[in-house]
């Protein structure tokens, strides 16, 4: 069986009991970063044998499959978070899908989930774009398509970019489209902005140094129904 587990996000005190139960039961554990996922192991006493999973070598996907071939249960993990989710983690269970070899996918921590449910904006339907494109055309055109849908918007970004993105956005939506950001998520700097787009742009513009990772929702319409 291959496991596809979430790990925290940030505080190590939201991994499940579960998810505990199946790395300590795996015969090894492939995961994006193996100093990252040796610390979270070491945190709670679990020895397992750790691999590296690299989504873009076709052998890194080929050892988990043999392992599943031989009816071996492993566990697929990512820095934090869902693996396949915004992380690496796709191809190989597109891959044991199609062998039809067995995948059960844990519930878990999942910073987009997270950041929806503490938004205020509709949750009951919403439009997920992980990181967008890094050119700024292309970035508009994923939010214009979005938009059209009237639902509420969610994206990830990275400090470096997260202006150069609300940019994009107060273009593409409008400036008093609706706009949360969840700011380290789980992490002791917790932060949470609301406002329209325009005023959440200009109180970041305003810092010296933006730092953390960054979830970012918006809503196309001034003032969400259900608001």
């Amino acid at each position: 069986m291959l496991y596809v587990v979430p790990t925290p996000i940030g505080n190590l005190e939201d991994v499940t009991a579960r998810a505990l139960r199946v790395l300590r039961a795996s015969a090894a554990v492939f995961c994006e970063d193996t100093r990252r996922t040796r610390a979270l192991m070491s945190h709670f006493g679990l020895s397992v044998p750790l691999e590296r999973y690299d989504e873009g070598d076709a052998r890194s996907v080929e050892r988990v499959l043999e392992r599943l071939r031989r009816g071996q249960d492993v566990s697929l993990v990512s820095d934090g978070g869902a693996p396949g989710v915004s992380d690496p983690g796709r191809r190989v269970v597109a891959a044991a899908r199609r062998e039809g070899l067995p995948v059960s996918s844990l519930p878990g921590s999942s910073a987009v989930a997270a950041a929806v449910a503490g938004s205020g904006l509709p949750g009951d339907s919403f439009v997920f774009l992980g990181f967008l494109p890094r050119a700024s055309a292309k970035r508009r055109r994923a939010l214009e398509e979005a938009k059209a849908l009237g639902r509420t918007i969610a994206v990830y970004e990275s400090p470096f970019r997260v202006l150069e993105l609300l940019e994009d956005a107060e273009a593409a939506l409008g400036p008093r489209a609706q706009c949360v950001i969840a700011r380290e998520l789980s992490k002791v700097h917790e932060e949470w902005l609301r406002g329209d787009i325009s005023s959440v742009r200009a109180a970041l513009a305003a810092r010296t140094e933006l730092l953390g990772e960054f979830v970012i929702l918006f809503h196309p319409d001034s003032e969400p129904p259900n608001a």
